[in-house]
């Protein structure tokens, strides 16, 4: 399965929930499983978010050399599953390349099991210390939730 992850600009969001997402299917030795991430606005090379890193390195998830890049046709056709932040990212990707409607959730509906109203995840960049624990607390719950509900079901 190819997983493509996508934010704004791949710098905060998107790739803390890959870096999440990678951690865990290691750690459950699910390697069938393929992860990648873009950003919808990305400036390409921009390196990750700092606070997104701290946040990472204090659960002791390693960061692999990520620089940001900006989503491609090449990603939405390699990609199974396309998970966003924002119903706004699925709009926008799904005018872009109608062809993928069908293959895109948001990453916001695992946050909690059988929960009927599908958050989006907000951009905290930039923002206060409340934000970024909020968006945290969301993308950690989020691809729990989702290895939990999509990866392991599927064994």
């Amino acid at each position: 399965m190819n997983i493509l992850i996508v934010c704004s600009g791949n710098v905060s969001r998107s790739f803390m929930a890959e870096m999440l997402l990678r951690n865990e299917t290691e750690q459950l030795k699910l390697d069938n499983i393929s992860i990648s991430s873009a950003g919808l606005f990305a400036y390409p090379g921009s390196p990750p978010d700092p606070k997104m890193v701290e946040y990472l390195s204090a659960m002791g998830v390693s960061i692999k050399g990520h620089e940001a890049r900006q989503i491609t046709k090449d990603d939405v056709d390699w990609a199974d599953l396309i998970l966003v932040m924002e119903a706004e990212h699925a709009a926008m990707i799904e005018r872009l390349w109608p062809e993928v409607k069908g293959k895109v959730e948001l990453l916001g509906k695992y946050v909690s099991e059988g929960q009927t109203v599908v958050d989006d995840i907000p951009d905290p960049f930039g923002k206060s210390s409340y934000h970024y624990r909020l968006a945290q607390a969301q993308i950690t719950l989020a691809i729990r939730g989702f290895v939990k509900k999509v990866l392991l079901d599927q064994r």
